[in-house]
């Protein structure tokens, strides 16, 4: 999560207003928030506040989250994915207001990933109930060069891997659905609401054949250039081909149209995953972080 270090000295402890953030207000704070996480306010399960000064005019401390496991009664989490505080003192009431915000979602838990956080931060947020420990981030980055370099990418893809673009909205939402419903690890939580071009409409593929979608992969390519691959998964007696292939498509595609310093961001989001990356780029880690952990 990033933490945006832009520390003030004025205190929290005139702090008037709390405002909630929407995706039409976002850009009041673009000079605390990254255009990556601006971008995501767009999104179902995102939500955020401010904390202003007296007369609205400084944000002495902000949030945004995501809201997880929402179809799950009694497992909802949300985690933190950017946190702001020009001071270590405010941090109290930002946690305040926000437990008040988890609680109307019957949040249970509340975790987060953060690269930095000084020793006075960290002090602040164990106050609040977070548990803290060093570990390794979800997520890895490699360059679209460092999949070039995979042995997949030396061959083309068989014609019945296609770019999304050639699937009418019918074809494209009946195999989205019909992959989600037999779709056994985490995903985006708001995967079947996003509109079809939030998905990257160049490298996004799928596996086509006999008239129907057997697969995809499917990226989002976000505001700062960074690629993200959302869905992976195929069906059919075939199906680890076919996943093959689709990787091999979207590195040519991605070859094509992005230069190759873009950076490829995986979130290990399940232990396949993590295996699969684990293989494609052995000994490639993520970045040391910080991961904090509360009950609500």
């Amino acid at each position: 999560m990033p933490f945006c270090p832009k520390a003030g000295k004025k205190q929290c402890i005139n702090r008037m207003i709390v405002k909630t953030i929407f995706e039409d207000t976002i850009n009041e704070y673009s000079e605390l928030i990254d255009m990556d996480t601006a971008e995501n306010m767009q999104r179902m399960y995102y939500r955020g506040i401010a904390e202003l000064d007296s007369d609205g005019s400084r944000a002495l401390s902000l949030l945004i989250w995501e809201l997880q496991s929402v179809d799950s009664p009694g497992d909802t989490t949300s985690e933190l994915k950017f946190f702001y505080a020009a001071d270590p003192s405010c941090i109290s009431s930002l946690l305040k207001d926000y437990q008040q915000e988890a609680m109307d979602e019957d949040v249970k838990k509340t975790v987060f990933e953060m690269k930095s956080l000084d020793n006075d931060r960290q002090a602040a947020l164990k106050e609040c109930g977070f548990t803290l420990t060093p570990a390794e981030s979800r997520d890895i980055e490699v360059t679209l060069k460092d999949c070039l370099g995979l042995p997949i990418a030396r061959r083309k893809a068989p014609s019945y891997i296609q770019s999304i673009v050639s699937l009418d909205n019918s074809e494209f939402n009946h195999g989205l659905m019909n992959i989600m419903f037999r779709y056994s690890e985490p995903a985006l939580e708001d995967l079947m609401y996003l509109p079809r071009e939030w998905f990257d409409q160049t490298v996004s593929c799928c596996v086509k054949t006999d008239g129907r979608v057997n697969g995809f992969l499917l990226v989002h390519t976000c505001p700062s250039g960074t690629i993200i691959p959302v869905l992976f998964y195929a069906l059919g007696s075939d199906y680890k081909q076919n996943l093959v292939e689709l990787l091999r498509y979207a590195i040519s595609r991605a070859a094509e149209s992005y230069p190759q310093d873009t950076v490829v961001r995986i979130h290990r989001r399940s232990d396949a995953v993590e295996s699969l990356t684990g293989r494609l780029f052995p000994g490639k880690k993520g970045a040391p972080v910080i991961f904090g952990e509360r009950a609500e």
